[in-house]
């Protein structure tokens, strides 16, 4: 009996896999706009745009606050270069160009404001023409009115594109 329900667990779950790769689509065409929303990693919206087959840029905002302690503001735009756009997973070079603002509400400083830069690379599933899931690894920048620093990132995104 346990053999029967391992049997069927496997077929199914052999089918479901065949069955999304059958749906699965490219990376979407020059003009597409999407919606980026990060489930690890940096706490921004980002807005997609494709402007042509293998580079889209993404400008960014988020906003972060701790009551009664600071409120961080992002700004910037995320580029993605891919490296392959002829299949349903496609590996891209990405990278970050911003801005943010943390203001403190309990201490003797105001506000720090760092310019951020980063470089990674990660990969794209594309469902369908419509929704994807990306996971990226980054090496990121911080220079501006706090202390230089360096550090790594790993970002896990779903995106819808319209």
């Amino acid at each position: 009996m346990k053999s029967i329900k391992a049997f069927s667990f496997a077929t199914f779950f052999t089918v479901s896999l065949f069955s999304a790769s059958l749906l699965a689509q490219n990376v979407p065409e020059s003009g597409t706009i999407g919606l980026r929303a990060n489930f690890v990693g940096q706490t921004a919206i980002e807005v997609p745009y494709m402007l042509n087959d293998k580079l889209s840029l993404a400008p960014y905002f988020g906003l972060n606050s701790v009551q009664d302690q600071s409120t961080n503001f992002t700004l910037g735009v995320r580029p993605r270069y891919y490296m392959s756009e002829d299949r349903a997973l496609a590996t891209y070079v990405t990278g970050a160009i911003g801005l943010s603002n943390t203001s403190f509400d309990n201490n003797n400083v105001n506000s720090v404001t760092n310019f951020n830069l980063a470089i990674g690379y990660g990969a794209e599933y594309f469902f369908s023409d419509q929704f994807s899931i990306s996971s990226d690894a980054n090496l990121g920048t911080g220079f501006g009115d706090s202390n230089t620093n360096i550090s790594t990132q790993a970002r896990i995104s779903a995106s819808i594109y319209f």
